[in-house]
């Protein structure tokens, strides 16, 4: 029987999940665009308001809300909607922290004695200074705004960048030891007691080929990732995930919802964990998304009621690899970039459009400067999935079209 469930976020990611859950399900979805409108009812609510949410949701019966955005998460609304009986999967206000308080999150790491790359947080500029005279090249500084990590290899650098942060007052900062490796996603669904992981995946960060340009929250992933064993799971899950969660819970915070992990793979096979990742990227939602075999609504739902520790030993994932691509539009015109070659695609490839892609008078898709669509392709190999997914791309044409033309390539993991 076909719920109704409301989804809080309308990025790619959010797109993912909504089109995941719509082969079964009726989708509500705040805020809007044209793309989601085609298989989803979209809503002219804001995602931080909370009492305009729940009054949708009581009026509407809506059967499960997912929170989805960083504004809802850090807002009061999982709160609100608990205190009223209103079915919630999501972290809390407080649990949430984990992700987007980053100086937080390398504390709690640091507590918890999880290997994470060596570390220093930051309030004043002259401070920053000093600490990097002694640092190795290259390092890495980042805030808690997203995609904020920049890699240098300078104090000159670092030196301008503090005082450009500080006089923002964007908040601490902080400088960690740059860790070579293949990089990886590990997410599990949690009631904040019981965790089962759900995928992971390669991310592929940087904006240009050869992890060349500026950090990304993503260009393109393959999952799952391969470099990541079993033995490397059961690492994560047991050295990682549930030492998070009891220390969550014993602060009185537990954590209900999707808790990831992003990290590096080290040359000696050893894994360093970097931070904790909020409900996905938009890069690997639709790739992770892809290969689980099951209701999602079910797992959610479970997760929310309390019975997910009884009915759950194991997530279903097809036996298949996937890849996703990031297509960006780096035409600054913003006019006449109708997308095509969307209607020449392999039934079984998947979009999942940016919020900025629109419906033009004539119904053509139009491209907005920034990133436009995440595609994602299946394969018995990951070699296959890749190439499929590049085939594909080779058919999809707008006005400042840009990806990456190595995402799967092996030769690029260590950088």
């Amino acid at each position: 029987m076909a719920k109704k469930i409301l989804i809080i976020g309308n990025s790619a990611k959010a797109y993912s999940l909504a089109k995941k859950l719509a082969e079964k399900h009726e989708i509500y979805i705040t805020p809007g665009s044209d793309t989601l409108k085609e298989f989803a009812t979209c809503l002219d609510i804001r995602e931080t308001d909370s009492k305009g949410l729940l009054e949708f949701v009581l009026e509407n019966q809506i059967d499960l809300s997912i929170p989805c955005s960083r504004a809802a998460m850090l807002s009061d609304l999982t709160e609100i909607f608990t205190r009223n009986n209103q079915p919630v999967f999501a972290p809390s206000n407080k649990a949430s922290s984990i992700i987007f308080d980053k100086a937080l999150a390398k504390k709690i790491l640091y507590k918890l004695r999880i290997p994470t790359p060596r570390f220093g947080i930051f309030e004043k500029p002259n401070l920053v200074i000093d600490y990097i005279k002694n640092l190795k090249n290259p390092f890495v500084i980042k805030t808690n705004e997203p995609s904020s990590a920049i890699i240098l290899t300078s104090a000159n650098s670092a030196k301008n960048i503090a005082d450009s942060v500080f006089a923002q007052k964007a908040g601490k900062m902080i400088i960690e030891d740059y860790t070579w490796g293949t990089p990886f996603s590990f997410y599990t669904i949690t009631d904040g007691y019981k965790a089962l992981p759900i995928g992971s995946s390669i991310m592929y960060k940087h904006s240009l080929e050869g992890e060349g340009g500026q950090l990304t929250s993503g260009m393109g992933a393959c999952s799952p990732n391969y470099k990541l064993s079993i033995e490397h799971e059961y690492f994560l899950m047991d050295n990682v995930i549930y030492p998070t969660l009891d220390y969550l819970e014993i602060e009185g915070n537990p954590y209900t919802g999707i808790l990831g992990i992003n990290g590096i793979i080290t040359d000696d096979g050893s894994l360093s964990i970097l931070g904790y990742e909020e409900f996905m990227q938009d890069c690997d939602a639709a790739s992770v998304l892809e290969l689980l075999d099951s209701d999602l609504y079910i797992l959610f739902k479970s997760c929310v009621i309390g019975s997910f520790s009884d009915e759950f030993e194991f997530i279903g994932q097809k036996e298949l690899f996937s890849s996703s691509l990031v297509l960006t539009c780096k035409n600054k015109e913003n006019n006449e970039n109708v997308i095509s070659g969307l209607d020449l695609l392999d039934e079984n490839t998947k979009i999942s459009f940016s919020p900025y892609v629109r419906k033009n008078k004539y119904l053509e898709y139009e491209a907005s400067t920034g990133p436009v669509l995440v595609l994602t392709t299946t394969g018995r190999t990951v070699t296959s999935a890749v190439d499929k997914m590049y085939s594909e791309a080779g058919e999809i044409n707008f006005k400042g079209l840009h990806y990456r033309k190595d995402i799967g390539s092996p030769n690029l993991e260590r950088v």
